[in-house]
């Protein structure tokens, strides 16, 4: 066991935001949480996976919506949903998990366990941003999602009872694209100790990870020590563009959803270009040289950025300074996804979720070269 404070977490979150694969909410909105954390204490517990134990009682706490949603303020709802779904399992929760790794998802857990006095666990459920619930290796082990409480800042409480991870996902979204304005709080996944130590059941050490990769981007060569450290977690990676510039950017609020597209040129070849499909995180990226696409990279393996001298830049910060009319300029490393995760059930989810919305991206998607068993097999 040991312990964050409001420095560490400042580092976590500009870590987090590079894992994030684009997403994992806004960095800004996450200094913010971090703020409302000191409210409650100075410090927070982090317990390691190998310090829970079989009578350990676990539970899943994060923040579900659009990182541009209108209303995006996380204060009470994590220790009000924990408390609630306490009363109605009659569980007395002991660890407090993350879903994802990720600037908001990395802090929001934090909340309950800043005023509850409840440790959180040095781990998540993908080592990466997700844009669905049912992307997260709490979905692949189908642990059961039931009860779920969707939790707002006032605590309207929406109680679900989802037999699936798909089903959860489906529920959860409605709730938070039509009651509470794009973006609230979700608890779910009670699960015991020897259920989150189940192999592959999480992704252990990824909050440890977060403050390391804060450290290098803060370094005199941010790419350098980043690279460094992805080299010792992740099976492979690889720099996309040293520096590419944003030439494009589009980005609204849909189900709940940022969703939007960009375009970069890269600053050493400007025949060679990059576009960015995302739904939060970046799903799809392809590469074009000359304007023939030459390239495909395909979620959940990740595509991350930061600024070329190491601030973070998710695909929320990338599209608020570009139409704000500012120069944009980042990094884009390529990172292979865990193993926890890259499974074919994972890109197909995806590849749905791309096609729902980007319906232009169809075609390429269905073609037989793209087959999920032929991308498995390039990238293996």
């Amino acid at each position: 066991m040991y312990k964050i404070n409001q420095d560490d977490m400042k580092l976590i979150v500009n870590g987090a935001s590079f894992l994030a694969s684009g997403g994992g909410g806004g960095v800004s909105s996450a200094n913010d949480v971090i703020n409302n954390i000191m409210t409650f204490s100075q410090t927070v517990d982090v317990a390691t996976v190998d310090e829970i134990t079989a009578s350990s009682e676990c539970l899943v706490v994060c923040g579900v919506g659009a990182p541009d949603a209108p209303d995006l303020k996380f204060l009470n709802s994590p220790a009000d949903g924990l408390l609630d779904l306490q009363k109605k399992t009659g569980k007395t929760y002991t660890h407090v998990l993350p879903i994802e790794v990720g600037a908001m998802n990395s802090m929001i857990p934090l909340l309950a366990c800043a005023k509850l006095n409840i440790p959180f666990v040095d781990a998540d459920g993908a080592g990466r941003s997700v844009p669905q619930m049912d992307m997260s290796t709490f979905a692949i082990k189908k642990f059961n999602p039931a009860p779920t409480l969707v939790v707002s800042e006032e605590n309207k409480q929406f109680p679900l009872s989802p037999k699936t991870a798909a089903e959860l996902e489906s529920q959860v979204r409605k709730v938070v694209s039509t009651e509470l304005h794009d973006a609230g709080t979700v608890v779910t996944w009670s699960l015991t100790g020897q259920q989150a130590t189940e192999p592959e059941a999480v992704v252990p050490g990824s909050l440890s990870l977060a403050k390391e990769l804060g450290v290098a981007m803060a370094s005199p060569e941010p790419l350098t020590g980043v690279l460094s450290l992805l080299d010792g977690y992740y099976e492979k990676n690889k720099v996309v563009m040293k520096e590419a510039v944003v030439t494009h950017c589009s980005s609204k609020v849909e189900d709940g959803f940022d969703v939007g597209t960009i375009t970069l040129k890269d600053s050493a070849n400007e025949q060679r270009t990059i576009k960015l499909f995302f739904v939060n995180e970046t799903l799809l990226s392809v590469v074009e040289e000359n304007g023939i696409p030459v390239e495909l990279m395909l979620g959940p393996d990740m595509l991350c950025s930061m600024g070329v001298s190491g601030q973070p830049m998710t695909n929320s910060e990338i599209c608020s300074d570009f139409l704000a009319g500012k120069t944009v300029s980042v990094s884009l490393v390529w990172v292979q996804a865990l193993k926890t995760i890259r499974k074919p059930e994972m890109f197909e989810l995806y590849i749905q979720l791309i096609m729902n919305k980007f319906p232009e991206m169809t075609e390429v998607l269905k073609t037989e070269s793209f087959s999920v068993d032929a991308f498995l097999e390039k990238e293996s």
